[in-house]
């Protein structure tokens, strides 16, 4: 029997896996990696109980299909999850989150919701001038499709639309982000098990950098860790990122809700990774939550 079961698929995630492989080590936390060829037995050795384990971290779960068909055996089981799949479904939902957090006193740029083009293959226009002159087009529950660019037209939102046909489409005013001092006012907020990491994250050029505690200060940038705070507590995840940006009528917003799960590829490695010093600090915070839940 294993203290911890790690799932995992995605070839980018293995520096982070040697992180938290490392950091459970070093607390005494036995663990298992799971890999992609493994999976599809994964479920009959759980239930027959072959392999036993008392926490999982899944990161191979969300591609569907395949390398999701053990995520029974580990609800059956009642294994302790780091981030519960139920509550990963409701959090990629842009316009629940939207909703929670508005209802919440958090700030979101307005939002306007499309059927599906599956369900509604004809759309009359709708009003757009709210939305100003520019505007982002996004699946309600999409991630990970690479870099947004702005519309301004409703024949690109009615192209768009098809890219995600079983999918709502979301409609948001296209958000700039104000200077604060050399940097644009964009920021990822790395939530880990109680602990919050802000990166600066340029929106333009997508490059993280950790904030210094002197610009945290400066800036008034503690308020990124208490809308983090928040966030995992309406979201119910342990580990996930958020983007949150000021904008230019002063007003800090959620511009990107939840992402789960997380890219954590590491700056050393990829342009736009994340800063080698944020993902060992995730690592330390999960093997700790770990320890702690055993």
């Amino acid at each position: 029997m294993s203290d911890l079961l790690i799932l995992w698929a995605w070839e980018h995630d293995a520096d982070f896996l040697g992180l938290l492989t490392a950091s459970c080590a070093a607390r005494d936390i036995g663990l298992r990696l799971v890999g992609a060829r493994e999976l599809a037995s994964l479920r009959t050795e759980l239930l027959s109980g072959t392999l036993q384990s008392r926490v999982v971290i899944d990161r191979a779960w969300d591609w569907g299909g395949e390398y999701a068909q053990h995520c029974n055996a580990v609800k059956q089981k009642h294994l302790l999850l780091l981030n519960d799949y139920d509550l990963v479904r409701r959090a990629w939902s842009k316009p629940t989150m939207h909703y929670e957090f508005i209802a919440h006193g958090l700030s979101a740029p307005y939002m306007v919701l499309l059927p599906s083009y599956e369900s509604s293959r004809e759309l009359l226009p709708v009003d757009l001038k709210p939305l100003g002159n520019r505007f982002s087009v996004k699946g309600a529950h999409s991630g990970g499709s690479g870099v947004l660019m702005p519309a301004c037209t409703w024949e690109e939102v009615l192209r768009r639309r098809k890219d995600w046909p079983t999918d709502e489409t979301v409609l948001q005013p296209w958000v700039i982000p104000q200077m604060l001092g050399q940097h644009r006012a964009w920021f990822r907020v790395f939530y880990a098990c109680g602990a919050c990491f802000p990166c600066w994250a340029d929106d333009l050029t997508h490059d993280q950098v950790p904030v210094a505690p002197e610009e945290e200060s400066r800036f008034g940038l503690e308020v990124l860790r208490g809308m983090a705070q928040q966030i995992a507590g309406l979201c119910g995840l342990n580990a996930f990122s958020t983007e949150i940006a000021l904008d230019q009528r002063h007003i800090w917003q959620v511009v990107d809700y939840v992402n789960e799960p997380c890219d954590y590829r590491l700056k050393s490695k990829a342009p736009n990774g994340v800063p080698d010093e944020v993902v060992k600090a995730v690592a330390e915070r999960i093997a700790s939550w770990v320890k702690w839940s055993l």
